[in-house]
């Protein structure tokens, strides 16, 4: 069985371009590939404001359309703030094969040609058991499991879920795919750290609970699989959303046989997003652009400098060279630093507040009186008592 993974398209206006340019290359990779199963793991939408009449809805029936035309599309709801329950339009999107949506955690039969939510009266094997787990929400847990509504002990109560979905399963012999949209513990983020104890969070130990062949993730935009050989996925997404992230965009083709799933990561022809940063306020020369892939490229140019020589960085000679070596479009953005900032260790210090002031004294160039000096002093001298006395006489 060869399963297509995707998730994490986060579908707005006004990157719609992108966006279609990427997932038309999804289309035509699920077709020539002759995939029996689609999964999209959450969060199509960017903003769970989605107007019907939109670019973004409107390209999101026709993908699904597609796609349902090649293999039955299986698609579970993302987080709150960007699909909110706008997916649940794409149950109504028309093709060849069903597309199924699932707003809550559920277990559905996969057939070739279709999904059902149980085997009443059925005595054939399903081709494989999934396990639908959208983002997991505090309405769902209080109402169900009576549990109190910390992010820590929803993660905990995802155990006995997986447990129940895993012994649910164990009753047919055949694979077991999961699809979940929430964090998983350890997981690499675009900018390289590693997430933990963020939101409600849950490990692959757990998950594993459920005894799964397959996991096929959605949330994390970075795609990799977590750990060795654990067969639990990030897709990540299909299009850089933002300039955190620099990695390779696309998504999985995984496929089970008896040995177990073997899967491969498929990068969309998303644009090239190059960052470059540079110090002058270190003394160093002219940036180096050669450490970068500039040719078609969008390029970031973060540049630090001294507060009052920000005027002698020439951005539109900077722009020219990088557009005559290949950009596609040039964005420079200059970190002003306060010279200041440098010499007020000195103030920071000082241990007295006569010490303070004088010191900040010196940084502006300034005077200081002797009388402020000896007020300081006696702010940090007296007792309160006899301080507010002697305001009090002037």
């Amino acid at each position: 069985m060869k399963i297509l993974h995707y998730a994490d398209a986060h579908l707005r206006d006004k990157d719609i371009e992108e966006a279609e340019k990427c997932l038309n290359f999804l289309i035509e990779t699920a077709r020539s590939e002759k995939v029996d199963l689609i999964i999209n793991a959450g969060d199509t939408f960017d903003s769970q404001e989605i107007k019907l009449d939109s670019k973004a809805a409107r390209l999101a029936v026709r993908v699904v359309s597609e796609l349902a035309d090649i293999a039955p599309v299986a698609i579970i709801i993302g987080t709150s703030s960007h699909d909110g329950k706008s997916p649940e339009i794409l149950r109504f999107a028309k093709g060849m094969f069903p597309v199924y949506v699932a707003s809550m955690p559920e277990q559905i039969f996969f057939f070739g040609h279709g999904f059902y939510k149980n085997m009443d009266g059925c005595t054939a094997k399903p081709d494989a058991i999934i396990t639908l787990i959208p983002q997991p929400n505090k309405q769902f847990f209080q109402t169900n499991s009576g549990i109190a509504d910390s992010d820590q002990e929803i993660g905990n109560a995802m155990s006995g879920l997986f447990s129940g979905f895993g012994v649910q399963a164990e009753g047919f012999d055949c694979p077991h795919i999961l699809v979940g949209h929430f964090n998983v513990s350890g997981a690499m983020l675009s900018n390289g750290q590693v997430r933990t104890g963020m939101d409600i969070e849950v490990s692959v130990e757990q998950i594993m609970f459920a005894r799964p062949a397959l996991i096929c993730l959605g949330h994390i935009h970075k795609a990799q699989e977590l750990g060795h050989r654990s067969h639990a996925f990030y897709s990540g997404s299909l299009y850089h959303q933002n300039w955190g992230e620099m990695e390779a965009k696309g998504f999985y083709v995984h496929e089970i046989d008896a040995l177990g799933p073997t899967s491969r990561f498929i990068e969309t022809p998303a644009k090239k997003m190059t960052r470059f940063s540079h110090d002058f306020t270190e003394g160093s020369g002219p940036v180096d652009f050669s450490i970068g892939d500039i040719n078609g490229s969008f390029i970031r140019l973060d540049c630090k400098v001294w507060q009052d020589e920000a005027g002698a960085i020439d951005k539109d000679a900077i722009t020219q060279e990088l557009l005559a070596s290949g950009a596609l479009d040039v964005d420079i953005r200059i970190v002003r630093i306060p010279r200041q900032n440098v010499r007020s260790e000195a103030v920071l210090k000082s241990e007295t507040l006569r010490d303070k002031i004088q010191k900040m004294a010196e940084l502006k160039e300034e005077e200081v009186e002797w009388s402020i000096l000896m007020k300081a002093e006696l702010l940090e001298d007296m007792l309160s008592d006899d301080l507010i006395q002697a305001v009090g006489n002037g």
